[in-house]
């Protein structure tokens, strides 16, 4: 599990991080960090890997269960977007769980940062310009690599929205994944790095 699933270089960087009193994000947690996210207030857990089976689940499951944590898996995915009917269920998924929520991915870095910009931005009401730090290289984001499409998600938003339009109005009328998918260009070289270097999923 260690190598398969990439857990040794989680054991050495979790990529954990609170977003605010209600909300953390991370890489796949070990046991002890869903330990520790439980002592430090925790509440419930979701996973973004959706129906992927991977070494690290039942220990995942096993752990939440003996912290008394939720935990819920939805599917997000690092190189699409979402359709209207996917957004829906994942923003009505985060709004019902108890905070404080962690999200995680496999590695916290894309799947992770656009839920945390969501959660910023939908469910804390930050603006979202400032929610979208959540999608940084600091957490092991590229911009510039086919995860990119998850920055140009929010910014078409920002360049379409009408005054007063709401991103989740925008999904439900305008949004248009194929057209935005269509005019996104990875450069090649970080594109390489994630997807041959550092096999993100």
């Amino acid at each position: 599990m260690l190598l398969a699933d990439h857990g040794i270089f989680r054991l050495v960087w979790p990529n954990y991080h609170w977003l605010s009193p209600r909300a953390a994000r991370s890489a796949q947690p070990s046991p002890g960090l869903i330990r520790r996210f439980a002592r430090e207030g925790g509440r419930s857990v979701i996973s973004l890997r959706g129906g992927l089976m991977f070494g690290s689940l039942p220990l995942e499951i096993e752990a939440c269960a003996e912290a008394g944590l939720s935990f819920t898996r939805i599917t997000a995915r690092s190189r699409q977007l979402p359709s209207r009917e996917e957004f829906a269920e994942l923003v009505a998924v985060m709004r019902a769980a108890e905070p404080p929520v962690l999200y995680h991915c496999k590695s916290g870095a894309d799947r992770a940062g656009f839920v945390s910009v969501l959660h910023m931005h939908l469910i804390e009401g930050q603006p979202l310009p400032q929610a979208m730090r959540q999608l940084s290289w600091r957490y092991g984001h590229l911009r510039h690599a086919k995860t990119g499409i998850l920055d140009r998600f929010f910014e078409t938003y920002l360049a379409e929205a009408e005054p007063g339009e709401g991103l989740e109005d925008w999904v439900r009328h305008r949004y248009d994944p194929a057209r935005i998918a269509a005019g996104f260009r990875p450069m090649l070289a970080p594109a390489i790095l994630v997807d041959r270097i550092l096999r993100r999923e």
